[in-house]
């Protein structure tokens, strides 16, 4: 079992950012999801609200926010004092700092609507079934594999790519949904705990390079009929870490623990 892919979303719902190596903190990966836009009334949107987000990509190098939309790109510095501000993600509060006036009015006018971009404060983060979190939408990390993208495009008219589902690791070398048995395991230096099956929602069904929605509501519509367990339509898994370091793409996945008995 290897990892294909380790990924950082920097701007929520904005494109991914592929690394080679992350450090992996008690709150998940290192700036994932550590910024967000929030429109007028300081609720954080996602591409659920607004599928331009989708258009745009961001990075994260040496402290310095990288944003490109089209042929324009903007450039900030995360690592200076921002003013506070009271936001709401999912209709819970959430302490963050505005970052930048200017590119406020960019994204206003990029977005079509009053935004403004935010940052999570670290000191004050919000707790999810016990878990610290940053504007992710449940817990820190999101896992699939490529065996399950295969099973799942074996049923669908057009195939999708796998940053169709925003995993923050992607692996292979395992059976189609074999994920969803596990629930301990160990990459590199570093031990997760599996909390949770991946609910899937309407986010899925847009398509990650362009911002259009599919018509036929595809692969959401396929996974419900063809996938769909105890009433709900899951894909991937959530991690928690146990134990924090780094992991690289050259790492190997071992599993741990199947259930409750020990992985051999």
């Amino acid at each position: 079992m290897k990892i294909e892919g380790l990924y950082i979303y920097p701007i929520k719902s904005t494109k991914g950012q592929k690394l080679i190596e992350i450090t992996i903190l008690k709150i998940g990966f290192e700036n994932d999801r550590y910024l967000g836009i929030a429109n007028a009334k300081n609720e954080i949107i996602t591409a659920r609200e607004n599928a331009e987000l989708l258009n745009i990509k961001t990075e994260i190098n040496n402290y310095q926010l990288n944003i490109s939309y089209k042929n324009e790109t903007k450039t900030i510095a995360l690592n200076k004092e921002f003013q506070d501000i009271e936001l709401s993600l999912f209709h819970t509060s959430v302490a963050g700092k505005i970052i930048s006036d200017e590119l406020n009015n960019w994204f206003t006018a990029l977005l079509n609507s009053e935004s403004k971009l935010v940052k999570i404060n670290l000191n004050k983060l919000r707790k999810t079934n016990d878990t610290a979190i940053s504007f992710n939408d449940v817990y820190p990390i999101h896992l699939i594999s490529r065996e399950s993208v295969a099973a799942l495009n074996d049923k669908l008219e057009t195939p999708i790519e796998s940053n169709r589902f925003r995993p923050n690791i992607i692996i292979s070398g395992v059976k189609a949904f074999e994920e969803e048995t596990w629930t301990h395991l160990i990459i590199g230096e570093c031990e997760f705990k599996v909390v949770s099956k991946t609910e899937r929602c309407s986010l899925i069904t847009i398509n990650p390079h362009n911002g259009v929605k599919d018509k036929k509501q595809e692969p959401l519509r396929t996974l419900a009929k063809a996938f769909k367990k105890d009433g709900k339509v899951n894909f991937g898994i959530y991690l928690i870490p146990i134990k924090t370091g780094i992991i690289r793409d050259s790492d190997t996945l071992k599993i741990k623990t199947v259930g409750n008995k020990e992985y051999h």
